[in-house]
C-alpha cells in the first residue's frame, strides 16, 4: 500500500538533504504508539538484519537551491509518497494526515491537502521508474583496516545480483521461509542520474533510473512496496509504475 500525500504552504525550506526531516516526520506521524516502536525499533528480522519494509520518495514540486547555503526551497505546494508492504503503516499514517489542519516538517507548517492510497495489482511483470535513488554497495576493509563502501552501478552484475537477494531476505523476514518464486530486476534506463545524499553526515550513492522487473507477483510487491536495494527507511530505492 502507499500515499501520495499532497500539502500547500506559502513557503517551504529545508536543507538539502533532507531525507532524515521527512523520515522522522513520517515516523511521528504514526498514530499507533505500539506499532511505531515495533518499526522503530525492532522490524521484520532476518538474520542479523533488520528490514522497516517502508520507503519514500523525494518531495516533488516547484523549488529554488542556495548551495552556498545548503538550502532548498520549495514554492506553493508539493507532495511525496510513502510506500509500505504493511497496509497498517500506511493506514496509520493517512489517520494522522487527515486529522491536522497543519503539520510541523524540518521547522515549517504545512498543510494536508489530500492524500491518493494505492493498492498494488498483482503482475508477474512490471515497468517502473525510481522516485527516490536507489542504493547498492558492499562494505571493506582497505590495507590500513579502515572499513570502506563500494557503491555500485546499476549496470554492473553485482547490482542486480545485490537487489533481488535482498527482496529474497526480506520475503523470509515477512514468512520465515524462502520463497518458492523467484525476481529479475532489469536495468533499462539509458541515462542513469547519479546522486549523492548526505543522511546524518553519512554519503551515500544511489541513482535515478529505470528498471523492469519480472516473476513471482509476492516478490515484485515486496520490491514495489518497500523499495529496492538498501536504506529503504532513510527514503532510497521507491519505485513508481510507468
Amino acid at each position: 500500500m502507499r500515499l501520495k500525500v499532497s500539502f500547500e504552504f506559502e513557503k517551504l525550506v529545508l536543507p538539502i538533504d533532507y531525507n532524515h526531516i521527512l523520515q522522522s516526520t513520517i515516523l511521528n506521524l504514526i498514530s499507533n504508539d505500539d506499532f511505531k516502536s515495533f518499526i522503530h525499533d525492532q522490524g521484520y528480522i532476518y538474520e542479523k538484519r533488520k528490514f522497516k519494509l517502508y520507503t519514500f520518495s523525494r518531495i516533488y514540486g516547484k523549488f529554488s537551491i542556495d548551495k552556498e547555503k545548503g538550502k532548498i526551497t520549495f514554492f506553493d505546494s508539493a507532495n511525496f509518497i510513502v510506500s509500505s508492504y504493511d497496509d497498517m503503516f500506511c493506514r496509520y499514517l493517512a489517520e494522522r494526515f487527515l486529522s491536522f489542519e497543519n503539520i510541523y516538517l524540518g521547522g515549517n507548517f504545512v498543510s494536508p491537502k489530500s492524500i491518493e492510497v494505492d493498492y498494488f495489482e498483482s503482475k508477474n511483470s512490471l515497468k517502473t521508474i525510481t522516485k527516490s535513488p536507489v542504493t547498492v554497495y558492499s562494505t571493506y576493509l582497505d590495507e590500513n583496516g579502515k572499513k570502506k563502501t563500494l557503491y555500485y552501478h546499476p549496470d554492473d552484475p553485482k547490482f542486480k545480483q545485490i537487489i533481488e537477494q535482498n527482496i529474497y531476505k526480506k520475503y523470509y523476514s515477512i514468512y520465515k521461509k524462502e520463497p518458492k518464486g523467484f525476481i529479475k530486476i532489469k536495468h533499462v534506463g539509458k541515462n542513469p542520474k547519479r546522486i549523492v545524499v548526505y543522511y546524518k553526515g553519512f554519503k551515500i550513492v544511489g541513482w535515478m533510473t529505470a528498471f523492469d522487473l519480472f516473476g513471482d507477483e509476492e516478490l515484485i510487491k515486496i520490491a514495489y512496496e518497500a523499495g529496492i536495494g538498501a536504506k529503504n527507511s532513510q527514503g532510497f530505492g521507491l519505485l513508481e509504475k510507468i
